[in-house]
């Protein structure tokens, strides 16, 4: 694994319901004093343009909304694989084509997780529904846990140090802000897997 910064993405549409608990996870994660030295963003979605922070990464963890009613607030875990054949070039993609774009442009990408929550509403205007708003200290749990299983830390298997935090704001080719720095607390997460999955059913 690279000595590059791990970075945690936080994506969705902040006008569209329970599509928002991507930022506002960021805006959790950007203060959550048990990840030190990691570069938290918020994105209204997944651009082309982040293959290259991929590409300088040792470590990405996505968090974004998945569609189940029957289900809000479930929160999932699992790694991302590369799309199969070229990678598409589009102003927005789904994890699986953000990370075959970076293999595609810069190489091997790093290990690329995704942290999902189901979604009882992606109504225009509407806030979090209660279910999702409460799953945001177990999204934040669940960051946390992948970054320390995969990097080490206090009570982990490996001692690689994380990479001190690249600094910034808003300006240059991206308009989206920087998620401030983190709060939260302890707790556990579930670790089921689950498929990449197209945010095209949603965001058209």
């Amino acid at each position: 694994m690279s000595g590059g910064p791990v970075l945690v993405v936080g994506y969705g549409s902040t006008l569209r319901g329970d599509d928002a608990v991507g930022w506002r996870a960021a805006e959790l994660l950007g203060a959550d004093p048990r990840l030190p030295g990691v570069e938290v963003l918020a994105r209204q979605q997944l651009t082309p343009e982040l293959a290259e922070d991929l590409s300088r990464a040792a470590l990405v963890v996505l968090v974004d909304a998945r569609e189940q009613p029957g289900a809000a607030g479930a929160v999932s875990v699992g790694r991302v694989a590369p799309a199969r054949g070229r990678a598409p070039w589009s102003h927005r993609l789904d994890p699986a084509a953000l990370l075959a774009l970076c293999a595609e442009l810069y190489g091997p990408p790093p290990p690329v997780f995704l942290v999902s929550v189901g979604a009882a509403s992606f109504g225009a205007g509407e806030p979090l529904s209660p279910p999702v708003r409460r799953a945001l200290p177990e999204v934040a749990d669940a960051v946390a846990g992948i970054i320390k299983e995969q990097l080490g830390g206090p009570g982990g298997s490996r001692s690689e140090a994380v990479a001190p935090r690249r600094t910034g704001g808003p300006g240059g080719s991206r308009s989206e802000a920087v998620a401030p720095r983190r709060t939260g607390g302890p707790g556990g997460s579930r670790s089921e897997a689950v498929a990449p999955r197209s945010q095209e059913h949603r965001r058209a």
